[in-house]
């Protein structure tokens, strides 16, 4: 659902970093040689990793086919190499039957042509997976998650955005056939935007969800979800004709699920129903129809898995418009376990998402066209050379064919990932 998760919320005004550094020197002794007990847990209660990514990609920043590069650019060579280093800690720890888990991180991003995409980010997550009793558990946590915003929609601008995220879930084992479920999420977005340009694009939401499940003996599940959506944009959107856009809605979702065992080898899981979302300006963008998405899993041998999805859904693509699309689309994601430490992966995706004619007037400063397909193709392999270090190469191409003024994009790039994680595996 929502990618990650923001601690930070809860801190009223955090001490800079400058004040702390006489006290880091000391604050380590005393870590690691004046608390022998919490120094034996690194690598086993507390997990460094460090994580090097090299990307080369002959249209990095996603440049439309009508742009005037040289322009915008002062150049038409739009291949460029980026370069990213993360490095944070992990922690997990059980007390009881009570489950923790944290991960605090920083990313340092630098592009060799375009360096004025350069930037550093932080993220932070935290989660309880809780118990009560025989029949009661759940999970509360929070997130901030920064990012460098996908070039989709924004071709060519540099725009850090927050996402922040608290959510509280339960799960009540009334019988051992039936289960109970209720949700909240609380969803914040900000974009950050230097030139206020894209201020736009804020929202809060929040989630209430609720449903049971009907349990088998043959593992399988069936179940109803209840879910509303409130979303609330503060920024209005001023139109052409000097009026004003509320970009808010409420949309309310009845779906039935299932999470069917067809065989040992393969599994179905899935979710439809009758989706109706209301939005606050323009009552012709309303919709009320059928949504779903299907996912069927193939392991027909211990080394060879497939993995194919449907779609059918109302959303905005990783909320980069304030709008809403009608997505249709389809994946396939095979795999082969070449050895025990050699897997290759593939990724391969087509997505048409059709906006309404009221597009221009939500987003106006986005380059979206009524209908937009999406297609993506990647192979990556896989190399596990020891426990903690994994190294991945991949190739990929993507393309978008839009009616938007702009046009559309291709690239074509490829990727190299080293990772390590210290501690047990």
């Amino acid at each position: 659902m929502f990618e990650n998760i923001t601690l930070t919320r809860f801190a009223a005004s955090p001490l800079p970093i400058c004040r702390l550094r006489p006290f880091l020197p000391g604050a380590l002794i005393a870590i690691f040689f004046c608390q022998p007990a919490l120094a034996a847990g690194i690598g086993n209660m507390f997990r460094p990793f460090l994580d090097y990514t090299v990307v080369a990609d002959d249209n990095i920043l996603r440049i439309r086919d009508r742009m005037d590069t040289q322009a915008l650019l002062g150049t038409n060579n739009l291949f460029d190499i980026s370069q990213r280093v993360t490095g944070g800690v992990m922690f997990e720890k059980e007390i009881s039957r009570q489950r923790l888990s944290a991960n605090a991180n920083w990313s340092y991003n630098r592009f060799e042509r375009f360096d004025q995409m350069n930037n550093n980010l932080k993220n932070f997550s935290g989660n309880w997976n809780w118990f009560l009793g025989n029949r009661l558990e759940g999970n509360m946590g929070a997130s901030h998650a920064q990012s460098l915003v996908p070039f989709l929609f924004q071709p060519g601008v540099k725009n850090i955005r927050t996402e922040q995220t608290e959510f509280i879930n339960a799960a009540w084992r009334l019988h051992p056939s039936w289960r109970l479920n209720g949700d909240y999420t609380r969803y914040d977005l900000n974009t950050n935007s230097p030139s206020n340009r894209l201020r736009f694009l804020n929202r809060t939401e929040d989630r209430f969800e609720a449903g049971f499940d009907y349990l088998a003996t043959s593992n399988s599940t069936v179940g109803i979800l209840l879910r509303n959506i409130h979303g609330d944009f503060p920024v209005l959107v001023q139109a052409p004709d000097g009026s004003f856009t509320d970009n808010g809605f409420d949309q309310k979702e009845a779906l039935a699920k299932i999470n069917w065992v067809v065989s040992e080898k393969s599994r179905l899981q899935g979710t439809g129903g009758w989706v109706e979302r209301k939005n606050a300006s323009f009552a012709q963008r309303n919709f009320s129809g059928f949504n779903a998405r299907l996912i069927y899993r193939w392991q027909p041998t211990d080394k060879l898995g497939l993995t194919i999805t449907g779609w059918r859904e109302t959303a905005a693509m990783q909320n980069l418009s304030a709008s809403f699309s009608l997505n249709t689309g389809v994946s396939a994601a095979p795999s082969w376990n070449i050895t025990e430490k050699v897997r290759l992966e593939g990724d391969f995706s087509y997505d048409n998402r059709k906006f309404n004619q009221f597009a221009i007037l939500t987003d106006p400063l986005l380059a979206i066209g009524r209908n937009n397909t999406f297609r993506n193709a990647a192979i990556k392999l896989i190399y596990s050379l020891y426990p903690g270090l994994q190294l991945n190469a991949s190739a990929y191409h993507t393309d978008l064919k839009s009616d938007a003024s702009l046009g559309g994009y291709n690239a074509n790039g490829a990727n190299i990932n080293l990772q390590y994680i210290y501690g047990r595996q």
